[in-house]
Formats: structure tokens, sequence, C-alpha cells
């Protein structure tokens, strides 16, 4: 289908009125969104530079230390906010300064929403008698607010028939957009800029009408059970669409499961929101085709600033040829020897030798893998991983701030267990961690993205109330994964030490727990779980922090600030109660009159949040208490 630029000029009158949203970041926000988006001399800068300074019409781009890495003309946009913003002028101005956005959409009924992301929403739109589905992606965050709304912008629209498919990634003149059946057709691409923009040379958002799908994969293989013919059709259209997308020098780097469409049976590859370009086509830069975005960002992935936890290499394919529980369990579940001798059979049974080896799979593979009814726990995506866009590099992992600042980020347990981790790498291994991809970021990043992804749904830490062990299955999960392989995938710890080029050596990973008391003797790091209820709460909140040292009788915590209220670094005396849960608090106070724990050399006192305990093992607000479960972590040369 093709539309008339008549007919898309009037819808354009009436769709923009209906999108309407609320931003809570600043101008500030904008200027470096703004950088982010520039296309600069050297490409590598989009990695490196970590400040920035407007100084007359130029922008300086800084490293980490400070040093100027290269000077560039400031937009149109950028001069404007500066003008109308002097103290922003001869500043440096850190990349890690763009606020969190909170802001959400404001929409009329007259829009049917068929999904929202972290940049874009999609919606449904008639178009003559064709149904068609529109993206509309932000890349400004005051675009359709109502500091930018249309009487703030411009757009031009590109009709994608007008031009020729793209076979290769010659760097020639051509004015070329990919076109292959196993991705998403995009029928038109609106650029949204702002009105002052003469040259067009910062684009704030697209609005994308593409051919509209039946399902996406993720639905169809939860909820349809698709037969293994039409599993080994779609496999076979993912690999093409990627092999034509490589050729044409488009790398896709956010294959979740929901990013595979189905219509009529016939599977395409969408969302652009994720991609590096390698080629230097101009059409790539210059035509805004709804496919690759400009600016040196997108020409290198480790720039990207989102993905899917879970998702962040081949993972649909086991998905194509496994039960919905299976595919989660084989990837995420630790196993024992046992274990993966009799999956191996299993395996096996469906005609599968190699379950890496992909064309194998596809050509000798029976029947779709299942472990159901079979003596082995299956877990799922409800209870492993909340998908949803992430971070997959440094900066944006530290965009609000240090690591160590996360406040209510819901990744203190990830965040806990690194510390662990490299302290481990230091102490037990006798290696610089400050080497190669060792920081506190790229573990972090690996654990959340690759390792277990459930961590970055902060490892439901905050627990039901009839839970007895509170979240310490949670913590040991973590821990398990870490030091333990699965039936698809290294430990944890094998696939973090293969991170840099100069790698620790090998060694096996164990996790040990231990009991803090009035008593305890600290030895090395551990994680340990807070407790704090805060006034006019019913529940506590649940952090989990680092013990770093015992000093005169106090447990000294890094808190990675939970609160503004509280600093960075938090001291508890270790006789202060320790948390533990309604019924145990109850039962020691019934039958001892008083709250005092005593086992051997162990003593506590203890306290819950209930109501109904006794005054004497009630916690009190704006406290922390420990729980007694914590652990540390130990790395053994082989």
């Amino acid at each position: 289908m093709s539309i008339k630029l008549a007919l898309l000029d009037e819808w354009m009158k009436n769709f923009f009125p209906k999108l309407e949203r609320e931003s809570t970041r600043t101008e500030k926000c904008r200027l470096i969104a703004s950088v982010e988006r520039q296309e600069f001399e050297d490409d590598e800068n989009a990695v490196k530079w970590r400040f920035c300074k407007f100084v007359g019409n130029k922008g300086i781009l800084f490293d980490k230390h400070q040093y100027q890495l290269e000077e560039f003309e400031a937009t149109s946009f950028q001069k404007r906010i500066l003008r109308q913003n002097p103290k922003l002028k001869d500043v440096l101005i850190g990349r890690r300064e763009i606020r969190p956005e909170l802001g959400e959409w404001k929409l009329t009924n007259e829009l049917t929403i068929i999904s929202e992301g972290g940049e874009a929403i999609v919606f449904s739109e008639k178009f003559e008698e064709t149904l068609m589905a529109v993206r509309v992606a932000v890349f400004d965050p005051f675009l359709f607010t109502k500091q930018c709304d249309t009487q703030h912008i411009k757009w031009n629209a590109t009709i994608i028939s007008d031009f020729e498919k793209a076979l290769d990634k010659k760097h020639d003149e051509g004015f070329v957009v990919p076109i292959h059946e196993n991705l998403i057709r995009n029928i038109v691409n609106i650029e949204i800029y702002e009105k002052g923009d003469d040259k067009i040379e910062d684009c704030f958002g697209w609005i994308t009408i593409m051919e509209k799908c039946d399902c996406d994969l993720r639905k169809k293989l939860k909820n349809d059970n698709p037969t293994l013919k039409e599993r080994k059709n779609i496999a076979t259209g993912i690999s093409a669409g990627f092999n034509y997308l490589e050729k044409i020098g488009i790398n896709h780097h956010d294959k979740k499961l929901s990013n595979f469409l189905l219509i009529r049976g016939v599977v395409k590859i969408c969302d652009f929101g994720v991609v590096t370009c390698n080629s230097e086509r101009k059409s790539y830069s210059r035509i805004m085709h709804g496919y690759v975005r400009s600016g040196s960002k997108f020409r290198n992935q480790s720039t990207l600033s989102a993905g899917t936890p879970g998702f962040t290499g081949n993972e649909y394919f086991t998905f194509l040829f496994c039960e919905w529980k299976t595919a989660w369990t084989l990837m995420y579940l630790p196993i024992n020897e046992k274990q993966r001798k009799y999956i191996d059979t299993i395996v096996k049974d469906c005609g599968v030798q190699n379950i890496h080896d992909e064309a194998h799979v596809i050509s000798s593979i029976k029947k779709v893998i299942s472990l159901e009814n079979q003596p082995i726990e299956l877990i799922s995506d409800r209870n492993l991983i909340k998908t949803r866009n992430m971070s997959c590099n440094k900066d944006v992992m530290t965009r609000h701030g240090s690591v160590l600042d996360q406040k209510s980020s819901n990744l203190c347990v990830p965040i806990s267990v690194t510390k662990l981790l490299r302290f481990a790498i230091e102490k037990d291994l006798g290696f610089d961690v400050t080497k190669n991809n060792f920081t506190m970021e790229q573990i972090l990043t690996t654990l959340t993205m690759v390792v277990y992804p459930r961590s970055l749904a902060g490892m439901n830490l905050n627990p039901d109330k009839k839970e007895q062990e509170f979240q310490e299955n949670d913590v040991e999960t973590l821990l398990k994964r870490i030091c333990e392989k699965t039936y698809l995938m290294e430990s944890g710890w094998e696939i973090v030490r293969n991170l840099g080029s100069q790698k620790p050596t090998k060694s096996i990973c164990k996790f040990e727990k231990v009991l803090l008391n009035e008593n305890f003797i600290f030895t090395r790091p551990l994680t340990v779980t807070g407790f704090i209820l805060f006034p006019n709460k019913i529940e506590p909140t649940v952090h989990q922090m680092t013990l770093v040292r015992i000093d005169n009788g106090e447990y000294v915590l890094e808190n990675n600030q939970i609160t503004e209220d509280f600093p960075a670094v938090i001291r508890i005396e270790q006789t202060r109660p320790y948390y533990e849960s309604y019924e145990l608090v109850d039962s020691l106070c019934n039958q001892t009159g008083n709250n005092i724990y005593v086992d051997g050399n162990m003593k506590m006192r203890l306290v819950n949040h209930n109501r109904l305990v006794k005054t004497v093992g009630l916690m009190r607000t704006n406290r922390f208490y420990l729980f007694p479960t914590a652990y540390y972590l130990t790395l053994t040369k082989i």
C-alpha cells in the first residue's frame, strides 16, 4: 500500500493534536540529549565523552578525565537553549546529569494503543480502508509536551516506495532503503524538527506508518503453541532477515520475542530503536526512513542505551524449539551433572544432537523440546524476568549519578553482589579489577542482562507476607546462578570472567551463608538485607546493602542511597535488634516474655513490623534493621 501526500498531510493535522505527554526533564536534559544525537568527527567519541561544554557557537566534548576530545558546531536548537538558559554556557555539563524520565503520555480515547515501550508507542490507525500501525518515537524529551507542541515543530515525510532496495553496504550515492520479506515494511516515515531548524540537522522524533501485524512471536509461542513446521518457518525467516540486515550494514541489537511480528504466517523483524549501522551510505543518515537513525551513537553498540534483559543474543531461538517454561528453565535454572544428563536424554529424543547448532536443530528436530511432567523444576518469565528496556553500557547504568547512587531503582541486590564478586576477584585471585572490562558497571550490566535477568526487577525484594524466608531465596538464587551452570549457559562467574582480554585465572565460585548477631566476627564483605518502616506505611521497605567492616561494635554498610534521607554509608550497632518473621518473633515473645534469641555464643534481639507482635518486638520507623542471614562469595583457583 502507498499513501498519497495529500491524504498524509490531512491525517497529520488531525493526528498530531491527539499526541500529548508530560516530561520530568529540564532544558539541561534536552541539551545533553541533543549531544547524544550528534554526529561527531570521530565516531568513537560517542563512547568516550563524559562531559560537554558550549563556548560561543561551539560545543566541546571531554572524556572522563576531562581531557578535550573534539569540538563541534552547535546546532540551531542547542544555540536557542543556550540563549534562553545562559547559565548553561561555558560550564562543564556531565553526561550523567540527565534526569530519569517519569513523565507519561496523556492520550485521548480516540487512539488505540497496540504497544508502549521506553522511547516509542505504537497505535492502530486506518488509512482509507486499510488498518495500519503507527509508531511514534520520541528523541527529544519535550516533544509533544506543552513546551514543544504543534506550534513549535515542523515535519518532513518520506514515502518509502520512492526508494530502491538496498542490496549491500557499499559507500555510494544511491538512495536506498532496507526491503525484505522478513523485515517490517515501513510505508511512510515522518521526521519531526523544531520550526527554527532550517538546516534540518536535529531530528526530535519519528512517526512511522507501517504494515500492521496479526500478533508478535512472544504471544504466539506462549499462548498458541505453534506446530513444529511453523516454528521452523519462523526460524528460517528470522535468520534470512538478519542475514539481509548484516549484508546491507545494519545490526539489530534487541532480539526479544515481541520484536518479531507475524503477518499471515510470515515473520517480520521490527523495532529498529536499538540498531547500529556500519555502512557509510548517505541515504542511511540523510533519509530518516524509520530503520536507522543518524548520529555517531548509532555506529557503535557500546553507546546504545537500551536493550532487553535476557535477550542480548539469539535467545529467541531457544524459545522457538522449546516449550515456553522449558526454554526459561534450560537457560536460567542452575543444575547438577545428573540433571544435565537427564535433560540430554530428552533433547536427543527430540532428534537434537547439538542444541547450540541452529542449522542442525532446524533440520533434525522431530518434536518440540519439553520438560513438562519431568522431575525437573520449571521456571517461567513471570518468576524470572520483567522484560523492559535497560541500559547495556556503562554510561546509562550510571546516568543518575554514581552506580552506587541508584536510589530506588531496584538494582540493590545485583549491585551488592557485584561488589562481593569484585572483592573476591582481587582478594582471592590477586587480579587488578581496574583492568579491561571488570569495572563495577560492566559486571553489573552482565549480571542483569545476561546471567540472571530477574535481578532487574530487584529480585522481588518486597516479598509476599506469607513468605517465610522473606527475600532469602531471591538473593540465594542469584548467588547460585553466579556459581553454577545452567543447561545452556556457563556459570555466571565464568561469563563474567571472560569479559576482558586479560582474564582472571580459572577458578570455582562458591557462596556461603552466615548469621549476623551481637557477637558476629567479620572476615570479608557480605551482602545483607535491611528492613526499614517509613511513617504511615504498613509494610517495610527491603533494601540490599553491603557490609564492608565492623567498627567499634557497629556494622558499616554501603547503602547505595535508598532515599535522599540516608547517607551512602550507614552504621548500625551490632546490638540493634534484627528483623525476623512475625511468626518467629511472636513465638519467641510468648515463650520467653522478651525478644532475645540465644543459641550458644550467638545472641540477638528480634523485631517485626506487625502491630500484633508484643511491644518489645515491634520495630521503630525510619530505622534500618538487618535480617540475620547474610552471604559472602569466594573464588578458588583451579
